[in-house]
């Protein structure tokens, strides 16, 4: 009986430890490294100004984990990121300081209209792909984008 008693709470300890390590494994495939936009859709029709995404490394459990919205015309725009719900949602929020460029003013933009919260729809070590109902720019429309690295 105790011996069942122990495998049980074992067991439930390792379920526990596995459903909320989900966030942790997902957040390091992105930590640390700078993503392309290889597609961003709203309702199906393309997006043509791809941004780049840096991810900068972080403790998810300590820290806001930041990131940078990079856009070709050299503009930068600075957010948050957090991988949360066991690994089933993301989240980017715009934290730009509109004191800066015209340049940095088109990146600000674009990261505000995206900056929401996203369904994971495929996460892995050089791929990522989202899905939204809830970005700022585009409320109630299904914004998809496709990050790879």
């Amino acid at each position: 009986m105790k011996k069942t008693i122990k495998i049980k709470l074992l067991l439930a300890a390792l379920i526990t430890l596995m459903a909320c390590n989900k966030s942790k494994t997902n957040s390091n495939k992105l930590d640390g490294y700078k993503w392309g936009v290889k597609e961003i859709t709203i309702e199906g029709v393309s997006e043509t100004n791809l941004p780049e995404v840096l991810f900068k490394e972080c403790d998810i459990y300590k820290e806001s984990c930041e990131g940078s919205w990079l856009i070709a015309e050299g503009g930068r725009s600075s957010f948050i990121w957090q991988v949360r719900s066991k690994g089933k949602e993301f989240e980017i929020s715009n934290q730009t300081d509109h004191a800066h460029s015209f340049l940095d003013v088109k990146a600000a933009e674009q990261c505000i209209k995206y900056s929401g919260v996203y369904n994971i729809l495929l996460s892995k070590r050089k791929q990522l792909i989202i899905e939204s109902m809830l970005t700022a720019g585009y409320f109630g429309k299904k914004v998809k984008i496709k990050f790879e690295r």
